[in-house]
């Protein structure tokens, strides 16, 4: 789904700028558009679209989950190395060296706001990206980007519990382009992650406005808040979320918000929760029955009654 696209659009800005500076993490990703295939998830919700409909919303509120899970901003080995997949990139390391381009130029800024010489509360960061190309990505990166609203409480880089590190990535229609297209991506997202006890973390995710365009697809997250608590013994996640997302592809807005936590085991489909997704005048109740199947109570005229069930599985979704 094309939603993706806002998650991996961010994580080739980080990893490029990682890759650029030397560092460690693999060999970059490059942001490569795909053709979206022709919608049949437009509104009003019907038996005949409930499941794309439903698939696009998923993919959306995924698509920042992902953020989490392939970038960690902290950097922390103990959290990377319980989770599988995880990349350790400290915001340290990939702000305060010299971003370098094959051809083109980026200017970083950092803002050292009292001055120590270390991450901290109060400091900002601004990078800006001229035709910035990547030969190890293929991808050439345009405009400017921000990180700011740094608030640190105690040590979350060398992970001295309690801890608490925020901050709010912005993006001012910047552009990233490969051989197959350009995706373009406007609005912020802020993301808080904090542990009394380095076994239970905490993270939230937020936007008023975040807006990827790619191949003539729109979508926007609004008002979106996600919320998570992540159990790195139990390996256990538990998600909730609302917000409202508008697509080209929906040919409208839609409404969701989690009535019943996501719960998500190890890297396995969720096997409980339940999502209500609405707009001026249908719905569907989306419950997940276990981590194979969900089942979807679509209600035509949103009057409170259901007037068909769906059942599909996590496969025929094709979440991600």
């Amino acid at each position: 789904m094309y939603t993706r696209k806002i998650a991996m659009l961010i994580v080739a800005v980080v990893l490029l700028l990682l890759v650029s500076c030397g560092g460690s993490g693999g060999d970059g990703i490059a942001v490569t558009p795909q053709q979206p295939p022709p919608s049949s998830a437009a509104l009003p919700i019907t038996g005949d679209n409930a499941q794309d409909i439903t698939a696009t919303v998923l993919e959306a509120i995924t698509s920042t989950v992902e953020i989490i899970d392939i970038v960690d901003v902290i950097g922390l080995p103990p959290i990377g190395a319980s989770i599988p997949g995880l990349a350790k990139f400290a915001i340290s390391d990939i702000f305060t060296q010299i971003v370098a381009c094959d051809t083109g130029d980026a200017t970083a800024t950092w803002n050292d706001a009292d001055n120590n010489l270390m991450i901290s509360t109060g400091d900002t960061f601004d990078i800006v990206f001229a035709m910035c190309f990547s030969a190890d990505t293929g991808t050439t990166l345009d405009g400017p980007t921000s990180l700011t609203n740094i608030v640190v409480t105690g040590d979350p880089f060398n992970q001295i519990a309690p801890w608490g590190l925020a901050m709010t990535f912005g993006f001012d229609n910047f552009s990233a382009m490969d051989s197959a297209g350009t995706a373009i991506l406007d609005g912020d997202l802020a993301l808080d992650m904090s542990s009394d006890d380095n076994v239970v973390i905490s993270l939230s995710i937020a936007t008023t406005s975040l807006t990827a365009q790619q191949s003539g697809i729109s979508d926007t997250l609004t008002d979106y808040v996600l919320t998570e608590a992540l159990d790195l013994n139990a390996l256990t996640q538990l998600i909730s979320t609302s917000g409202v997302l508008t697509s080209t592809l929906l040919e409208g807005s839609v409404t969701f918000e989690t009535l019943e936590d996501f719960v998500v085991i190890g890297d396995d489909n969720p096997s409980a929760g339940q999502l209500l997704i609405s707009d001026d005048t249908s719905s569907v109740l989306v419950t997940v029955v276990d981590n194979i199947s969900v089942q979807l109570e679509i209600d035509f005229e949103r009057d409170g009654t259901i007037d068909q069930t769906i059942v599909v599985t996590w496969a025929e979704l094709d979440i991600g």
